[in-house]
């Protein structure tokens, strides 16, 4: 018997979606390997993986459906306001980082980051963000002789070889 006490929580039927999708593509990719003609044949194993998998998510599809939803909506429970910016300023560091290097896009993004989650002044943020990108430098750049990413918009401005 089916407890109708539960409640469907967020993104639980988008999952059972996803899942399908995978094993579409699943089934997908064995049915590209070719050669049916036997059990041990190379497309059988990937195929009724796809398979099994596909009943699965549908299984869950369907029982999900009929589940209550929740009242808080997917946003709130999954991704809230802190995680969702936190995820946008990762991607624009991520972004930043050829064109301007990593110690100038890391420092950036760790200013801002430490002063929009701490929610104090500037001057702690910019103090942690500054000793870490010094020791970041010393332990990966000085110690492990990482080649670090400089940059090429500030290429021309700076002098070959300025962060060792």
């Amino acid at each position: 018997m089916h407890d109708q006490r539960r409640r469907r929580e967020p993104g639980e039927t988008l999952f059972g979606y996803l899942l399908l999708l995978m094993s579409l593509a699943v089934m997908a990719e064995g049915s590209r390997l070719q050669g049916f003609d036997s059990v041990s044949a190379p497309g059988i194993a990937p195929l009724a993986a796809g398979v099994v998998m596909a009943m699965s998510s549908l299984a869950i599809i369907l029982r999900t459906r009929r589940v209550v939803p929740t009242e808080a909506g997917f946003a709130t429970r999954i991704a809230p306001r802190d995680v969702a910016l936190s995820v946008l300023m990762i991607a624009l560091y991520m972004a930043l980082l050829e064109p301007v290097g990593f110690h100038i896009a890391t420092f950036a993004f760790l200013s801002a980051l430490v002063l929009y989650l701490r929610r104090g002044g500037p001057g702690f943020a910019l103090l942690v963000a500054l000793v870490s990108v010094i020791v970041v430098h010393v332990v990966f750049r000085m110690v492990f002789t990482v080649v670090l990413p400089q940059g090429w918009l500030l290429r021309g401005l700076l002098p070959p070889g300025w962060l060792l």
